[in-house]
């Protein structure tokens, strides 16, 4: 008990300190592609959560597996955001991406912090999920109200589509970033 009202405490000490620190804009796609050092179709690897040298906060140490190298060369991308479970404390920061399973994105990348590592953009507006639709074609959710959308406004009265084909999306990403063509033939839809 003590533990979990530990790790609250250091939950909220840590979120008004950071509080001014850490407002997120809402980007526009074009200002996320502008923002972005790196882009990464990628898929979740492992995670590993641990107290920082403190014991103040808990950290979670994510690698995730570079598909298609959008922009940047990366094969491989360790992201270390706060938050995470260590036994029996836990620590969630509202809006910081969680990563689990066989988990599949578009990931929209800073460069790398004082610690040496890269943020997603925006926190989770640069990060896009992939799914599988019923016939096993790759489409990217658009997820109104958190991720940018990289397709123009619907004519009024007319609904903003929530997916789009993963070719189309990683087509429009790298027309804004200028990266590269995907590794292999068939890269983008693949896997």
């Amino acid at each position: 008990m003590k533990r979990r009202f530990f790790c609250l405490i250091s939950a909220l000490l840590f979120c008004s300190a950071q509080a001014h620190a850490t407002t997120i804009a809402a980007f526009t796609f074009d200002q996320l592609c502008e923002k972005a050092e790196a882009v990464y179709r990628a898929q979740f690897v492992r995670c590993r959560s641990a107290w920082d040298e403190a014991h103040r906060t808990i950290y979670t140490t994510t690698t995730l597996r570079v598909l298609d190298p959008v922009k940047g060369g990366a094969q491989e991308i360790t992201l270390r955001l706060p938050g995470g479970t260590v036994n029996d404390s836990t620590l969630t920061i509202p809006d910081f991406p969680v990563f689990q399973g066989d988990d599949e994105m578009v990931i929209f990348l800073t460069g790398r912090d004082g610690a040496g590592y890269p943020w997603p953009v925006g926190m989770g507006q640069g990060i896009y999920p992939v799914f599988r639709d019923a016939a096993g074609r790759p489409k990217v959710a658009l997820r109104p109200g958190l991720n940018p959308s990289p397709l123009a406004k619907p004519a009024p009265g007319g609904a903003a589509p929530e997916t789009i084909p993963l070719d189309d999306f990683l087509n429009l990403v790298r027309a804004r970033v200028g990266g590269t063509a995907p590794a292999r033939p068939g890269a983008a839809g693949s896997q």
